[in-house]
């Protein structure tokens, strides 16, 4: 796996965590549920309330222990991969590249809040294009 693609596999990773984390989270917003069922006091006066009584579905249950197994494999896959990018990252020659990768990758940002952050009159296609060239050589 070449360089440009190991960086790109790096950002693809954590948004594929990003969804399973919103999978997972849904279906344990689904999974507990209440019904709403009659009761009364156990003294007198014997008045009618409501009250709810929480459950879950312990197949749905399985199904999430399952989906954190493989969250947390892929946590532990993408800070893999993260340790490479931040060893690639540190060994890049100039300070402006370093920053230009980390705002990038590691920060997630887009080409314009990378020249925004790099300042000193940087436009975001000046950016991408030394981050281009870069690739290119290397």
């Amino acid at each position: 796996m070449n360089l440009k693609d190991c960086l790109v596999q790096y950002c693809d990773t954590r948004e594929e965590i990003k969804e399973l984390e919103k999978r997972i989270n849904d279906l344990e917003k689904e999974n507990s549920e209440f019904s709403v069922v009659q009761a009364s006091a156990l003294e007198s006066p014997f008045l009618l309330g409501e009250e709810r009584i929480y459950h879950t579905d312990f197949r749905k249950s399985r199904k999430i222990q399952e989906l954190k197994g493989i969250l947390k494999y892929r946590y532990d896959r993408l800070l893999d991969q993260q340790i490479k990018v931040e060893e690639f990252i540190d060994k890049l020659p100039t300070s402006r590249l370093r920053q230009i990768f980390e705002y990038r990758y590691i920060d997630n940002n887009t080409w314009v809040k990378v020249a925004m952050r790099i300042g000193n009159g940087a436009t975001f296609e000046s950016i991408k294009k030394e981050h281009n060239r870069f690739l290119e050589k290397n």
